[in-house]
């Protein structure tokens, strides 16, 4: 029985541990941990728009375009 009640009790505070934020489209983030070997999109010398790989470091911002133009 103690067992069922300390599973209980932890179960309880765990799940009191978890938080969700809304961030409203459009809202730049900043990065709280660096991001390794990230799939991106990037434009070349040519302005011709080609996959990439970046490392993302903690303390950057992160945020949506406009529009596919810019």
């Amino acid at each position: 029985m103690r067992k069922i009640i300390l599973a209980l009790l932890v179960i309880l505070l765990l799940a009191g541990c978890t938080r969700t934020i809304y961030v409203p489209h459009g809202t730049p983030v900043r990065l709280r941990e660096t991001v390794k070997d990230v799939k991106v999109w990037v434009k070349d010398a040519d302005e011709q728009v080609v996959a990439g790989r970046i490392d993302l470091y903690e303390g950057w911002y992160a945020l949506p375009l406009e529009s596919e133009t810019e």
